[in-house]
């Protein structure tokens, strides 16, 4: 069984490295831990492709347990004693929501599916994905709308969401690059359209919590991008957003 340190004490096994027969992969599974524990380390991980699920029996059997998973891939680790924390559990679905206003001070709303009200354009941020990138994609698949990105206005949080996770969802400005309604996602979006914000305000069909946002903050100036000069490496930020205000 191969396997390669982690910078915390810690030990990522290769999912490749071991046999699919039991009795090797059991001795195999042994020999791992004894090693673990005559070297003091930490938390041993590892993640199992669906061609290696078979496995997953035998590392339960051995004190791991799940820990997070993909669409193809399953991780799962094993702490050397109960107190032990394990790190980046995902605890949040990351979801994005869009405040675009037109020259007419008419704002961009969707009503989805089987609903009577209407709300901002958004969805969730897909793994891997830039906020900023989700919520341009997100527009345009819902309104048929392009749009560019300006700043983040706020977010919210909520408990619980889906699956017994938690849901982060921020609130975005972007500006409007073209006019005319295109849905793509029929599936999910029923209509889209302009309205002014006066009226989208007043009427109380309209989801709350996204009326009482475009009220408080639509004007706002928001958390803008950032960059940073030397922002490269293993510590590259994907995204840096701050309030930076001109200096007197």
């Amino acid at each position: 069984m191969k396997y390669k340190l982690n910078d915390y004490n810690g030990v990522i096994i290769d999912p490749t490295s071991f046999s699919f027969e039991k009795a090797d992969l059991d001795a195999a599974i042994k020999g791992f831990l004894l090693f673990m524990e005559t070297e003091k380390k930490g938390l041993a991980w590892i993640t199992l492709p669906i061609s290696r699920t078979s496995s997953i029996e035998q590392f339960v059997a051995h004190g791991f347990i799940f820990h997070s998973c993909l669409p193809e891939s399953l991780t799962l680790v094993r702490k050397p004693q109960e107190s032990t924390y394990v790190p980046f559990i995902p605890t949040h679905i990351v979801g994005a929501g869009a405040i675009v206003i037109n020259q007419n001070n008419e704002i961009l709303v969707v009503r989805d599916q089987g609903f009577t009200g209407f709300n901002l354009p958004g969805g969730h941020v897909d793994p891997g994905e830039r906020i900023q990138d989700s919520i341009v994609r997100e527009v345009l698949e819902e309104t048929g709308i392009e749009v560019s990105f300006e700043a983040i206005l706020g977010f919210t949080t909520r408990h619980p969401y889906e699956f017994g996770k938690s849901n982060i969802h921020f609130i975005c400005r972007l500006k409007p690059l073209t006019q005319a309604i295109d849905v793509i996602d029929t599936d999910e979006i029923a209509e889209a359209k302009w309205i002014p914000i006066e009226s989208y305000l007043a009427d109380e069909k309209n989801g709350l919590t996204n009326r009482e946002i475009v009220s408080q903050i639509a004007e706002s100036n928001g958390l803008t991008i950032a960059e940073f000069q030397n922002n490269s490496g293993r510590f590259k930020k994907q995204e840096i957003f701050m309030a930076v205000e001109a200096k007197l």
